[in-house]
C-alpha cells in the first residue's frame, strides 16, 4: 500500500493503538527512492514508523516529542524497555536505520501538538543543547538522531511477530554510524495521514537532510505506509 493523503495529523491519542502496516516494498522497485544517500551510495529504507510520546510532562495536552524511523527492517515495542535507549525492538533482518527525534519547544516553534503537512521540523543534535518541550535540557544522546547502515542485529531474541524475530538495538560497534553535528537534522513533511479509525491505513511522505559530525550532508526520502508506536 503506497497511497498518500494530504491531511494534517490530528491524533486522538486515547483511541490510537500501536500498529505496523509496513510492506517492505518500494514505490518503484526498479528505481527505488525510499532511502538515503551517503557519498553517492543509496541505502534502502522501505519501512517507516513514528513513535508518539504519551507522557506529556509539561501538561499542555500535546506530545513532548515525535520520533521518526526509516529502516529496511521492522520495529515493535511489544517487549518493553530492554535497557537505556532500547525501548524499541528491531527485527533481525535490519541493516539500515534512520532515527530523527523532534522535540516540542524552542527548536520547533511550529510544532503545536500536531505534526502537519507542509512544515519542516528540526531534529535533535547530539552536539547541541536545548530546552525541550517539558523543560528538560536535552544535551544530546546518540539514540536521539542518527543514520546507520551495514548493521548487524542484536543477538537476544525477545519474540516473533508476523514472521519476524525481534531483538535489541543493533550494536553501535558494528556498521557505519553517522551522528548529528552542530546543526540539527531537518525533516520536511510533504504529506501525512494518521488514521485514528484504522491506524494501519496511516501513510507519510517526507524528505530529510542530515549534517553529520564530519560535515557530510546525507539526504533521504520516504513515501508510503507508516507504522505507529505509542512511546
Amino acid at each position: 500500500m503506497k497511497t498518500i493523503k494530504n491531511t494534517l495529523l490530528v491524533v486522538t491519542f486515547l483511541f490510537l493503538i500501536s500498529c505496523d502496516n509496513n510492506d517492505d516494498s518500494q514505490n518503484d522497485p526498479q528505481n527505488p527512492t525510499d532511502g538515503f544517500t551517503v557519498s553517492n551510495t543509496f541505502y534502502e529504507t522501505p519501512n517507516a514508523y513514528i513513535a508518539i510520546d504519551q507522557y506529556d510532562r509539561d501538561g499542555n495536552g500535546n506530545p513532548d516529542y515525535y520520533s521518526f524511523f526509516f529502516t529496511d527492517g521492522r520495529m515493535t515495542d511489544t517487549y518493553g524497555d530492554q535497557g537505556l535507549g532500547y525501548a524499541y525492538n528491531y527485527s533481525t533482518n535490519i541493516t539500515n536505520l534512520v532515527k530523527l527525534q523532534v522535540f516540542e519547544g524552542a527548536s520547533n516553534p511550529n510544532l503545536n501538538g500536531a505534526i502537519m503537512a507542509g512544515e519542516t521540523y528540526v531534529a535533535s543534535s547530539i552536539l547541541t543543547t536545548s530546552i525541550n518541550g517539558f523543560g528538560v535540557t536535552n544535551a544530546g544522546y546518540s539514540k536521539d538522531s542518527f543514520i546507520a547502515y551495514n548493521l548487524q542485529a542484536g543477538t537476544t531474541i525477545f519474540g516473533t511477530e508476523n514472521g519476524f524475530d525481534f531483538t535489541n538495538n543493533p550494536p553501535e560497534t558494528i556498521g557505519v554510524w553517522h551522528y548529528a553535528g552542530t546543526v540539527g537534522p531537518t525533516i520536511t513533511i510533504n504529506a501525512i495521514n494518521i488514521d485514528n479509525t484504522t491506524p494501519s491505513n496511516s501513510t507519510i511522505d517526507v524528505d530529510y537532510s542530515f549534517l553529520d559530525t564530519f560535515g557530510n550532508t546525507i539526504t533521504g526520502h520516504y513515501q508510503g505506509t507508516l507504522g505507529i508506536i505509542l512511546d
